[in-house]
């Protein structure tokens, strides 16, 4: 006998148990296989991968950046010496790297953003705060690292996991299930309101793996002959 029909022969000896169960008690513990699988689907969401352990696609890189129009002025802290003043004009941003005419040493710099320990208002303007996309918040404090894909819709209040006396599930909200179905799919969805349509890769948010089916039938035994 293969893993398969162990699995097989074991599935149906559990749910022989269950149905023994009241109501009650069925649905108490199903509910608690329910929360289970949520944590096993979020800390995946989390892996970035398939219920089948393949990676997620990752992320399509966003094409070169035009250059600002906004002239931007910072202190910038070098190692080993004092801050000094940059005044760039028509610069570009890619990733962690500022690149653009610096008025100061009167040609093409590159900086690192984080790096900048204070952002300046430019000549004559009020203080535009934190650049945006900076890593650094309006204050100077490093901010949290950039979140993995769907951080958010993989906590409780986007993930909903409940039971009946007849079964336990795990879905997102109403408000989230629209966007998760479009990416567990991989179907088409416009980026912005009135935007371009496209397809987005397909990342399966949630499934059923083996482990997940072994880790349940394993609970409700172990549940069972306390």
């Amino acid at each position: 006998m293969d893993r398969a029909d162990e699995l097989a022969t074991y599935r149906q000896a559990v749910s022989d148990l269950l149905e023994r169960l009241s109501p009650k008690d069925r649905s108490r513990l199903l509910r608690k296989t329910a929360h289970m699988l949520r944590r096993s689907q979020q800390r995946r969401i989390a892996a970035q991968v398939d219920p089948d352990g393949a990676p997620w696609p990752e992320r399509k890189q966003r094409r070169d950046p035009k250059p600002a129009s906004r002239a931007i002025r910072f202190l910038y802290r070098r190692p080993g010496a004092d801050p000094r003043l940059v005044d760039m004009r028509s610069w570009t941003r890619r990733g962690n790297m500022l690149t653009g005419f610096d008025r100061e040493a009167e040609g093409v710099r590159t900086f690192r953003a984080d790096r900048i320990s204070r952002h300046l208002p430019a000549e004559g303007a009020a203080d535009p705060g934190a650049m945006a996309g900076s890593i650094r918040g309006r204050r100077g404090g490093v901010k949290k690292k950039a979140r993995a894909m769907f951080s958010r819709m993989r906590t409780a209040s986007h993930l909903r996991a409940g039971a009946t006396p007849d079964e336990a599930w795990v879905e997102f909200t109403s408000r989230a299930s629209r966007i998760a179905r479009v990416h567990h799919f991989g179907l088409k969805d416009r980026v912005s309101p009135g935007g371009p349509e496209i397809r987005y890769p397909q990342r399966e948010l949630l499934g059923f793996s083996q482990e997940d089916d072994e880790a349940v039938l394993a609970l409700i035994v172990d549940e069972m002959e306390r």
